[in-house]
């Protein structure tokens, strides 16, 4: 039950810190298509937003998993990795900086947050 209910605090998180990152910042700043060219200004201010996103899908997958809240940091990154990895294979011919700045902004971002939450003692 220990390891399913990590399993499911990981998917979480990644799911949180790339939902709020993709759907939530792009749509409110009006952006349909992230991977069109911008400029430094909006670059830079979508990596700290996907800063802020990781985090707070590290921390609350963390608490998901109160028992193991550094096995799910580490499956959260890869989780997130491997999402901006395989959009980034995919999308040939195109600009590939929003997947770029989930892979290494949002995927340690998520990881750090994750590893900072000390875990709970097993119980007896």
């Amino acid at each position: 039950m220990i390891i399913f209910r990590a399993t499911l605090a990981a998917v979480l998180g990644a799911l949180i810190a790339l939902g709020l990152y993709l759907a939530w910042f792009f749509a409110i700043t009006h952006h349909d298509h992230p991977w069109d060219g911008e400029t430094l200004g909006f670059m830079v201010l979508t990596a700290f937003v996907a800063a802020l996103c990781g985090l707070i899908g590290g921390y609350i997958g963390a608490l998901s998993a109160p028992l193991t809240p550094r096995g799910a940091a580490d499956a959260m990154a890869a989780l997130i990795a491997i999402a901006a990895v395989f959009a980034d294979r995919h999308t040939p011919g195109q600009h590939h900086w929003a997947q770029l700045i989930a892979l290494f902004v949002a995927a340690p971002a998520a990881y750090a947050a994750g590893r900072l939450r000390k875990p709970l003692p097993r119980p007896a």
